[in-house]
């Protein structure tokens, strides 16, 4: 079997490790103290069902950057809603936690790579590549560059444009 996945296989096993993540976490939940039945246990469950449901809704769309932002800002609450239940001791023991962070950061790690994808296949990459000056190679700011375009036709540090100008 090819061990290459498409687009798509890796669609479907992001959505499949939240699953087994949810799978994992609600038989936790059930052990936390009954006070926060409906507060902590709630929120952690909102959370995880808004990560699976968009996880559903960037699969079927075309264009899913913006689905797949908004599941990464959940996934963010979670972990923190985790760590706090970790910090109040709700956890039956550490090793639990441990799981559940592991498969936290899987899930985060899988979709960070997915969302650098779909900004690369539309054309939305981040600026990477530091603005250089073409005459003495210093990096320069996004600032000085746009005023040297403007004013010299070429990316220029102030050093270099101070002697253009002489």
């Amino acid at each position: 079997m090819d061990n290459q996945l498409g687009s798509y296989e890796t669609q479907l096993i992001i959505q499949q490790e939240v699953y087994d993540m949810l799978l994992y976490a609600y038989p936790l939940l059930d052990h936390f103290p009954k006070s926060q039945k409906f507060s902590l246990v709630q929120d952690i469950k909102k959370k995880m069902d808004s990560v699976l449901e968009y996880a559903i809704a960037a699969n079927k769309k075309y264009t899913k950057t913006t689905t797949l932002e908004k599941m990464d800002v959940e996934l963010a609450v979670l972990k923190v809603y985790v760590r706090l239940a970790f910090d109040l001791q709700y956890f039956k023991g550490e090793n639990h936690y441990m799981e559940m962070s592991r498969r936290l950061d899987k899930v985060g790690k899988m979709l960070g790579g997915w969302i650098k994808a779909e900004k690369e296949k539309s054309g939305n990459k981040a600026v990477d590549k530091p603005y250089v000056c073409e005459k003495c190679g210093t990096r320069i700011t996004p600032k000085s560059y746009e005023y040297s375009m403007k004013n010299f036709g070429k990316s220029l540090c102030y050093t270099c444009q101070k002697s253009h100008k002489d």
